[in-house]
């Protein structure tokens, strides 16, 4: 009885968790991309009542060990890093820490000597936007945080409102583009032109959308393509009937399969037209990665043997093929491309500066001031427009130890997914989620996609998705099916009865 109490306590917790997800999600890209002072403040409140829920309230998580011990160690070096910028130091001490001179001489010519208040300092330069940036830090934190406590049922109903979200704001994005650059549907933003943006100010923050779902929802299709047919009909390579292989195409699998295949044909034209072109040739990586990983495993087991391989690899090539012109015709020619180089050259003077302790978090737009380069008159440059160079300069040698500590993370967790045996679609999820996160790690080297709220709540979501770990019992029904296909383990021996030696002895025998 306590057993089935806790168990249901758990389930609620969990729907308690899915719906406050939901909602943050939704709400997320809604203002501008959650990149304004009101949206980001009403998602850190959220997402401190989702830690707090967690942590002192009466949420319980459905999976408590989702988290292994170096992931937790992570995160928490990943929670506390701005936090130690705000530490205190003596004025003599903190003039002696690297790119500190210059502004310690400004200081004292400032205040005529040590002024009250001035004789303890913080360590990062400016100490207000290295606290906004660590509230800033909040919500992608308790996404994946509250997404990992999830179970696998739930975080698959997740990614489908992930992908409804990409979705709608590919559709917005498309009417933008087609009612022009005056569109009521821009919401004001006139800084596109005709571009799509959805409800972002960017275009190239609406295409790093859109390149995460795209892998996600072809991931789905090809999940949902010719799984969980009956073994009479999916599994034999003798000769079929015509109606054995009209019942691979039963109604839900076509609605399941079409609504996923309009999915990822609605993200991808929305991607075509926000003209961004990162976002387009990394919507062709990921077409070519999808079609190279899923193209033998469809539906779980390729119940369409070598032949539905073929198809697949024929129907990637000719999209990557049919993309190409388009790449080229509707690819829009960012101005600031040109000027990207001298930016990163500035961003790692100013590395090379305040190396190893960094500058602060939120310091780049006031720091890049002293290195601004000279021919860009008029411009003020307020992102590096690469957020691994960023990183490094507000956070120096601790930034790059945790990128290098993530990407170990993340190779390791490939070779967890990329295994053997039938595959379900939760673990077709996972790979499209892995497939999604490497999009955005590349284009994150020319762009700021995780500096805007809204995606990097939805870079976190797909981060819990690619490192679920499974419980138990979702393991169970996997172990049954292979005992029943004769594979893996044996199903238990019935169990044998002994007859008492009491009722050995027939009554009626003469």
């Amino acid at each position: 009885m306590l057993s089935g109490s806790t168990t249901n306590r758990a389930a609620e917790s969990g729907a308690v968790l899915f719906y406050g997800l939901s909602a943050l999600l939704v709400f997320a890209p809604l203002y501008w991309g959650g990149n304004q002072p009101l949206p980001l403040l009403v998602m850190e409140l959220a997402a401190l009542v989702l830690l707090a829920g967690l942590v002192w309230g009466g949420v319980r998580p459905v999976q408590p060990s989702a988290l292994s011990r170096p992931v937790r160690v992570f995160l928490i070096a990943l929670f506390l890093l701005p936090l130690m910028q705000l530490l205190p130091v003596p004025l003599a001490l903190w003039a002696g820490l690297p790119g500190r001179e210059y502004y310690a001489g400004a200081l004292r010519l400032a205040g005529s000597g040590v002024v009250a208040g001035f004789d303890w300092r913080a360590i990062s330069l400016v100490p207000s936007s290295t606290e906004a940036a660590w509230l800033a830090l909040l919500p992608p934190l308790a996404v994946f945080v509250a997404a990992s406590c999830l179970s696998g049922r739930q975080l698959l109903a997740l990614a489908q409102v992930f992908l409804g979200i990409a979705a709608a704001q590919a559709l917005l994005g498309l009417i933008q583009y087609g009612d022009g650059a005056d569109s009521a549907f821009r919401f004001g933003n006139t800084l596109m032109g005709g571009n799509a943006s959805g409800t972002y100010v960017n275009r190239n923050h609406l295409a790093g959308l859109l390149e995460m779902g795209l892998p996600v929802a072809l991931a789905l299709l090809a999940a949902t393509v010719g799984h969980g047919l009956p073994r009479h009909i999916g599994g034999g390579r003798r000769k079929r009937t015509v109606r054995q292989w009209l019942a691979r195409f039963s109604v839900s699998r076509i609605d399941q399969a079409t609504l996923y295949g309009a999915v990822a044909l609605i993200i991808l034209l929305g991607l075509v037209f926000t003209r961004s072109r990162a976002g387009v040739s990394l919507a062709m990586l990921g077409i070519l990665l999808c079609t190279a990983l899923f193209s033998t495993r469809l539906g779980g087991r390729n119940a369409y043997g070598l032949m539905g391989s073929f198809t697949t690899v024929g129907v990637g090539l000719a999209g990557l093929i049919g993309l190409t012109p388009v790449w080229s015709r509707f690819a829009y020619s960012d101005p600031i491309e040109d000027g990207r180089w001298r930016i990163f050259d500035a961003t790692l003077q100013a590395i090379g500066e305040f190396f190893p302790l960094g500058s602060g978090g939120g310091t780049f737009e006031d720091v890049l001031r002293r290195f601004h380069p000279a021919d860009f008159l008029g411009v003020t440059i307020n992102r590096a427009h690469n957020d691994y160079l960023e990183w490094l300069l507000e956070f120096g040698l601790a930034a790059a130890l945790l990128i290098a500590i993530w990407l170990v993370f993340y190779l390791r967790q490939w070779g967890r997914v990329w295994k053997r045996g039938e595959w379900t679609p939760l673990r077709f999820a996972q790979a499209g989620a892995g497939i999604a996160l490497l999009l955005m790690m590349l284009h994150t080297l020319v762009d700021f996609n995780l500096r805007i709220p809204a995606n990097a709540v939805f870079a976190a979501l797909l981060a819990a998705v690619f490192f679920h770990r499974p419980v138990e019992e979702e393991r169970q029904p996997a172990r049954r099916r292979r005992g029943a296909s004769g594979g893996g383990e044996e199903p238990a021996a019935a169990p044998v009865y002994e007859i008492p030696p009491e009722n050995r002895t027939n009554p009626f025998a003469l």
